[in-house]
């Protein structure tokens, strides 16, 4: 049989490459969600490391520079502010969400 309307082994050969083609773009369309998802949560993971890394600078800068001046008297406490001010504190967070 040539005509293929009237070849049911030929048609279901068809009709299973039609559903593997829509399988394989179901799959890309999940992918890319799943890779859009994972990129919105490194970004906002980012947005929060670099809020805590300013918090951390502030306390560093201020606290703990006025408690050394607070336990350290005459140049010690003037020789330790001056450091900390110089050495200015980064702290240094690694997002472990790969982008």
């Amino acid at each position: 049989m040539n005509n293929p309307y009237l070849n049911p082994g030929l048609l279901n050969e068809q009709f299973a490459e039609a559903m593997k083609v829509q399988e394989r773009y179901a799959i890309q369309e999940i992918l890319k969600a799943k890779k859009l998802s994972i990129e919105m949560q490194r970004k906002a993971l980012d947005k929060k490391l670099d809020t805590k890394k300013e918090e951390m600078k502030k306390f560093a800068s201020q606290t703990v520079a006025s408690n050394f001046k607070e336990g350290l008297t005459g140049k010690a406490a003037e020789a330790a502010e001056t450091q900390l001010n110089l050495s200015k504190f980064q702290p240094s967070f690694n997002n472990p969400i790969k982008g």
